[in-house]
């Protein structure tokens, strides 16, 4: 089997890493060594570090959204797919590895550095979730699937950050928004 590209080992040892340890923890060096390339393969493939953080920000984003859609295949149904979501989201919270969202906890980090490239991309998922939350209760029946995508988003959004931060709540957090978000999508059903 082939090694991997010099800018896909960047992208996904600095993903990795990010995620584990926290964008402002980890330094270039690091990655540049645990990705095993040349110092000079990361500046010409991404300038910098802040470049590298929104390049990360934008592959986690998209492996995470891709994740949780291919999961709501399975179902035809759109009331079942719309309740899977919650189903999907436990199943990340129990995965061993689950560190909360990294670009909720990147945003966190950043929030000090206004100018910060990687607050772009951090939009940008926040908006293809919206979307994506939308699609899903217009699917189900819901009258109005902006208002109800943006109720179903401080719902995710909690049951992430609970998940997060009480181990404790894991094996919970989903199922108790789940309830919620199905109360939300009768009180707006069509």
């Amino acid at each position: 089997m082939a090694k991997a590209k010099p800018r896909e080992r960047l992208l996904d040892t600095a993903t990795a890493l990010f995620n584990e340890r926290g964008v402002l923890a980890v330094g270039v060096n690091t990655v540049i060594t645990e990705a095993d390339v040349a110092p000079m393969t990361l500046y010409r493939q991404f300038g910098g570090k802040d470049e590298l953080v929104a390049a990360t920000l934008e592959l986690w984003s998209s492996r995470w959204l891709d994740s949780i859609t291919r999961k709501l295949d399975q179902y035809d149904d759109p009331k079942v797919r719309y309740a899977g979501l919650w189903d999907a989201l436990g199943e990340w919270f129990a995965e061993d590895d689950f560190r909360g969202s990294y670009v909720a906890n990147a945003a966190s980090e950043l929030r000090s550095e206004p100018g910060h490239r990687g607050h772009k991309v951090i939009a940008q998922h926040r908006q293809a979730i919206r979307g994506f939350l939308a699609d899903i209760a217009r699917d189900a029946g819901a009258e109005d699937p902006g208002k109800l995508a943006a109720q179903l988003l401080v719902l995710m959004d909690g049951a992430i950050a609970l998940a997060t931060v009480d181990a404790a709540s894991r094996g919970t957090a989903a199922r108790d928004a789940r309830v919620l978000a199905l109360a939300a999508l009768d009180a707006n059903a069509a």
